[in-house]
């Protein structure tokens, strides 16, 4: 499988697996599943798609560094938007705006998102030889 192949399978199996999860979070916290967050969703899951392959592509080898790194990049941003939203409930009117944006941020992207890293791991860890030979791997 050439390595374009595995970029647009871990692309799209990362998308449908963390779609998945933020409907089921939407389905069991809110009101029922809501198809307009699946966009940006799909944005995220471009992000990630596009910062490994930045990354695989100069440094091959990096894929378990460049997963792990993200992985705790993404975990140190939850902690932080956790902690500006918990901070930041105040009384009166617009009081939990902020708290109410963060944790959509955190349960709504944040969290279906981390669910792709290790998709893309998994999808493309065998790629080194693919992207330094310049051809397709067994």
């Amino acid at each position: 499988m050439n390595i374009y192949t595995r970029f647009a399978l871990a692309f799209a199996l990362s998308l449908a697996i963390s779609s998945s999860v933020q409907q089921w979070l939407l389905a069991t916290y809110e009101r029922g599943p809501n198809l307009e967050v699946f966009v940006p969703l799909g944005v995220c899951i471009l992000l990630i798609t596009a910062l490994f392959g930045l990354l695989l592509s100069q440094w091959p080898r990096a894929c378990g560094w460049v997963a792990a790194v993200m992985l705790a990049a993404m975990l140190a941003f939850g902690v932080v938007m956790n902690h500006v939203g918990v901070n930041s409930v105040s009384p009166g009117v617009g009081g939990t705006v902020v708290y109410g944006v963060a944790m959509v941020v955190v349960s709504y992207f944040l969290l279906p998102s981390a669910f792709a890293v290790p998709v893309h791991w998994l999808l493309l860890r065998g790629a080194p030889r693919a992207m330094a030979a310049g051809k397709p791997s067994e």
